[in-house]
């Protein structure tokens, strides 16, 4: 019964039909297939890098679809890199159900793909978002990529459910749904950019300062300020592009 309500807490797909055309906002994107060691059918969205540039592996948060989250471009502009986007299982057009070992095989999976369609790892750079951020730091564990980007993410589950539901024993229910990010942070063997708001009301600030504090250098944290949650590319503005493309320009 707890795992259920835990499931419910954190994961919030949207359904999308198969069938579904693309919306004009990604009309240009490739559709992908990738499936996981789970079988699970990954659905993502896939724009090639210009020759020369990094292809950028991002990790959405627990809600909404690719459709969505292909906005995100807009933020990207200025970074001139590929983009693959995809569904966790159980989100927009992807199988399966989402639990933490589904969005780890998902991640590997895509990763992997990124490799057969002849992108090299140290172009890679894998970038998570909330949720996405455990997804991210699991995937380049013991890999090298061009870099890792988390945004607006934590330690881990049980240290946000300590801040959101301190009435509940978090240690004692996350027990499958955990995303223990700050232990496999050493593991990261890459440039690692942590960015995130100064006012995040879900994620506090001293969830992502822990985590580039775990992290190897070469690191920078990026804290935008006045940010809440779920709009630190808007109160950034330009400059969030650009800061991006200043941390990869230093190490790609």
């Amino acid at each position: 019964m707890f795992e259920s309500m835990i499931r419910k807490f954190l994961y919030h797909p949207v359904s999308i039909p198969r069938d579904t055309p693309l919306p004009p906002h990604c009309s240009d994107a490739r559709e992908v297939w990738v499936e996981s060691s789970l079988g699970d059918q990954v659905h993502g969205l896939y724009w090639p890098a210009p020759p020369g540039r990094p292809t950028i592996l991002f990790f959405h948060g627990n809600a909404q679809s690719v459709y969505e989250w292909a906005f995100i471009r807009e933020d990207f502009e200025s970074v001139s890199a590929g983009l693959l986007l995809i569904d966790y299982p159980g989100y927009g057009k992807s199988t399966g159900r989402p639990s933490e070992a589904a969005l780890y095989t998902a991640g590997e999976a895509t990763w992997e793909w990124l490799m057969s369609a002849g992108v090299a790892p140290s172009d890679i750079i894998v970038f998570g978002k909330s949720l996405g951020g455990g997804v991210a730091v699991e995937v380049t564990r013991g890999k090298s990529p061009g870099g890792l980007v988390l945004e607006s993410t934590f330690q881990s589950i049980p240290s946000v459910a300590k801040i959101l539901l301190p009435m509940l024993p978090s240690k004692a229910l996350f027990k499958k749904e955990r995303y223990d990010s700050i232990e496999k942070m050493k593991e990261t063997m890459c440039p690692v950019l942590i960015i995130h708001g100064s006012m995040d009301s879900l994620i506090p600030l001293k969830e992502g300062q822990a985590l580039f504090d775990a992290a190897n250098p070469p690191k920078e944290l990026y804290i935008v300020s006045g940010a809440d949650h779920n709009n630190v590319s808007l109160m950034a503005g330009k400059e969030y592009g650009d800061r991006i493309n200043k941390w990869l320009e230093e190490h790609f």
